[in-house]
């Protein structure tokens, strides 16, 4: 736990006879009722040897897109600052801590009963909570806690940057450690039916714990090459922009394409090629493809294979989507249930 006091502050904490930590000021409550406290998270992933990484979020057009995609939040953790202000709303301390998704509500009353020395927080909507949901994670974890009043329409018109700075101040050392390494590397495979015109389809899974599939577009030629493009497609499109990005492919066909592609080698009006270059040059972080050895295996290698042909099969049968969607999760939970990831 990390204490951040704010220079020029007149505010002081003192403990009463209950034992309780309050703020002390002339105008204060003998016993408050209500805090204001502005929260701050940074979410992130652990690889299977504890080391932290950036989670990158992947795109919601994804799933405006029609695709059948998912973004898990399973296996997420936060690091996050909470700064508790006075009755004046200044901010007074900024407290940090880190917890798993999921978990951010016990994590903030446990961090504010800690320092306060009481851990009687349980007056239904008792602390005013000013949180963004600027990484797109939602807040349920939060809304549904009914000690948190969040969001409430009155702290917008309070001046608080001064505490939203706080708490990007403590979470800066911590986000300072994975940063570098905040780039989406995604698995990606197709599936061709061998018989009629049935459509192929392509999957993708990244380490950040999303997944999506998509059946390969009507002007692409039933090959198999194909569908491998079309997995690929997903990540190209789907990852932010900015962000670095690594695809493993087990076929060497596409990851010779898509490297030649990038260094400026090739130059094809098949649709394919067209449509990869595309979603490539509108990329402002690196890319690059690299082949993994299939059915070896890689667990993600192996979720996006299945994938793929579980949504070339349930397509050209005409099973219910939904029925389909529910399986892939199943899926990813199967295959990826031993990381400690985004699953």
């Amino acid at each position: 736990m990390m204490h951040a006091h704010f220079p020029g502050s007149q505010m002081s904490i003192v403990r009463d006879p209950d034992g309780v930590r309050r703020f002390t000021s002339a105008q204060r409550q003998v016993q408050p009722t209500r805090i204001l406290a502005v929260v701050d998270r940074v979410p992130y992933t652990c690889d299977p040897s504890g080391a932290k990484h950036a989670y990158v979020p992947f795109s919601a057009a994804v799933v405006l897109d029609g695709h059948l995609a998912q973004r898990s939040e399973r296996g997420l953790h936060f690091d996050f600052a909470v700064t508790l202000c006075d009755t004046n709303h200044r901010p007074v301390v900024t407290l940090s801590g880190a917890c798993k998704s999921g978990e951010l509500g016990t994590a903030i009353l446990d961090l504010i009963a800690e320092f306060t020395g009481t851990s009687r927080i349980v007056s239904p909507a008792s602390i005013d909570l000013l949180i963004s949901n600027r990484d797109g994670l939602g807040l349920n974890d939060l809304s549904a806690n009914p000690v948190f009043c969040l969001n409430p329409s009155w702290l917008f018109g309070i001046n608080l940057e001064q505490a939203t700075q706080a708490n990007q101040d403590a979470l800066t050392p911590r986000i300072a450690g994975y940063r570098s390494r905040s780039s989406v590397v995604a698995y990606t495979d197709g599936s061709l039916p061998h018989h009629g015109r049935d459509r192929g389809a392509g999957a993708m899974v990244t380490m950040q714990g999303h997944w999506a599939s998509q059946i390969s577009p009507r002007n692409f030629s039933r090959s198999s090459l194909m569908a491998e493009t079309t997995g690929a497609l997903l990540a190209l499109r789907y990852t932010p922009s900015e962000s670095d990005l690594a695809i493993f492919s087990d076929s060497r066909a596409l990851v010779n394409s898509i490297n030649d592609i990038v260094a400026g080698r090739l130059r094809s009006r098949q649709a394919h090629h067209v449509a990869l270059e595309i979603a490539i040059a509108r990329r402002r972080g690196r890319t690059r493809a690299v082949w993994v050895r299939g059915h070896n295996g890689n667990c993600y290698n192996e979720a996006a294979d299945r994938i793929a042909v579980l949504m070339a099969r349930h397509f050209n049968a005409g099973i219910d989507p939904a029925q389909t969607h529910s399986l892939m999760q199943m899926i990813i939970a199967e295959e990826l249930a031993e990381l400690a990831l985004a699953v």
